[in-house]
């Protein structure tokens, strides 16, 4: 089964690790990155530019948006754009899209329509729908300009290496389906060792990493 993958919580201290994990294995990533960890390894996120993998505004403080007035989270994403123009800048690549995803999955409660429109005022586009074959996708997100997922293995509640091996397992019917899927990951709170634990999984369950890229 083809699937994307991105990676929420970045970046982390863990990030230059983890971006030789992929290279080893091939694999292009997006990495949504919360403002606040630019700040602090900024250096980690020009590297992920450098290798070739795309980055995506997870907004400055990760609060969910639905505690948010429509200014505050238009401070939260301009802040944190602010900073990934300049990653891209030190990168010395052209930033290819404005991408962005909402900490939680929260898009917003009942402002849900005016966050979209500041995303839309921003710029911001979301995948191709139409290339994950799940109704319910279509339904929860094409038109929309944030990013969501279809396929969750809880990683944050991973202890080791070996459970987020079951944990990939415990979906290994869904992974063999035809449906595309677009994974999510976390950078912040994961070792290198449960990440590369799960990017193994993915491939003994026969699950190809496609470009991100291909979904512009």
């Amino acid at each position: 089964m083809p699937a994307y993958l991105t990676i929420d919580d970045a970046p982390s201290g863990t990030l230059p690790e983890k971006l030789e994990s992929l290279a080893a294995r091939d694999v292009t990533a997006v990495f949504f990155c919360e403002g606040r960890r630019l700040d602090e390894h900024a250096a980690h996120a020009v590297a992920a530019v450098e290798a070739g993998h795309l980055l995506g505004n997870h907004a400055d403080t990760h609060t969910h948006a639905s505690d948010l007035s429509v200014e505050a989270f238009r401070e939260e994403v301009a802040r944190t754009d602010a900073l990934l123009d300049d990653v891209y800048e030190r990168a010395g690549v052209e930033r290819p899209a404005r991408l962005f995803r909402f900490p939680y999955g929260d898009r917003g409660g009942e402002r849900a329509d005016a966050l979209q429109e500041v995303l839309a005022d921003d710029g911001f586009v979301g995948p191709d729908a139409a290339a994950f074959a799940y109704d319910w996708y279509d339904d929860e997100h094409g038109g929309y300009r944030d990013w969501g997922w279809t396929l969750d293995v809880a990683d944050w509640e991973v202890e080791t290496p070996g459970a987020m091996r079951e944990s990939v397992a415990a979906e290994s019917e869904r992974l063999a389906s035809e449906p595309n899927d677009l994974l999510l990951f976390h950078d912040g709170g994961n070792t290198v060792a449960a990440f590369e634990a799960y990017l193994d999984a993915l491939d003994a369950h026969g699950v190809a990493l496609g470009d991100p890229r291909d979904l512009l």
